[in-house]
């Protein structure tokens, strides 16, 4: 499974310079730093390619789905579906021989709902919701043959629009995740959450020492890892050098750095969300 600390290389929609344009420079001035390759991807309508993008499972092994998510079916939703084969269509991108190497699964799928933790995958059940002309049991036999691997599955708090596990934990390595602060949000599903995910992981959860937690505290553990580097959103409130701190015990191998996202957490996502990073 190729997981974030082994990628080497990321990609960002053509359209993130203009949409978020602070954030987009300080993370392009971190990349440069550590000589990380970066690339902007045309052909893109909107700036969330962790969701459309393939997922890469092995170096010669990418699985793409079909990208109609619920919450982007009605007229101004549709205008904001890319197609990520016409992404790799062009020339400019420079992928087409990714698509020699792509797996095509019959399945609705987002790609923020997909972290890979070692030798599993952790989704939200939202992905049975997006199915619904298939058994829960086709579904899954379905995403563990494509993933090669045991597919776990968490509740979908339905109070979040999306559905995106990437939005709840970040894998840390050595069968460790990272949790988001849930407890802040929703004491009961935080519950369930560890209830299973404990079952497979060593599993710590972002705790914030503050009198009322920020109702953007949940984007903190949407952060980039690319290889070693480890980018964090940074808010503008309390939470922010406790989120480094914490992330960066965490990974100590790492190098944490604090980029300003606010630009892109507004908008829903942060910048997990906003990236696609592979082993090139």
């Amino acid at each position: 499974m190729i997981t974030d600390n082994l990628t080497t290389r990321v990609y960002f929609s053509s359209i993130l310079p203009e949409k978020c344009p602070v954030l987009n420079a300080h993370i392009i001035e971190a990349l440069q730093k550590q000589g990380i390759p970066y690339a902007y991807l045309s052909e893109t309508k909107d700036i969330w390619c962790r969701d459309f993008m393939p997922i890469q499972i092995e170096e010669d092994r990418f699985v793409f789905y079909k990208y109609t998510p619920n919450y982007l079916r009605d007229k101004y939703g549709l205008q904001l579906q890319t197609n990520p084969i016409e992404v790799f269509q062009s020339e400019a991108n420079q992928l087409l021989p990714i698509l020699q190497k792509a797996l095509s699964l019959d399945l609705v799928l987002d790609g923020g709902n997909v972290v890979k933790c070692g030798d599993k995958i952790v989704m939200t059940d939202k992905v049975f919701v997006e199915n619904k002309d298939k058994s829960a049991t086709v579904v899954q036999r379905l995403l563990e043959e494509a993933f090669r691997c045991e597919v776990v599955f968490i509740p979908w708090g339905k109070g979040e629009r999306y559905g995106h596990s990437d939005g709840i934990i970040h894998y840390l390595g050595d069968n460790r995740v990272l949790m988001t602060n849930y407890p802040d949000f929703d004491k009961t599903l935080a519950r369930d959450y560890l209830r299973i995910l404990e079952k497979h992981f060593d599993v710590t959860t972002l705790k914030y020492d503050v009198n009322m937690t920020d109702k953007y505290s949940w984007s903190y553990i949407n952060f980039l890892q690319v290889g070693h580097l480890v980018l964090v959103p940074q808010l503008g409130i309390p939470e922010d050098e406790q989120a480094l701190e914490q992330i960066s015990n965490a990974l100590p191998e790492c190098d944490v750095v604090g980029i300003p996202a606010k630009e892109a957490v507004r908008r829903g996502g942060a910048l997990n969300c906003i990236s696609w990073n592979i082993k090139a």
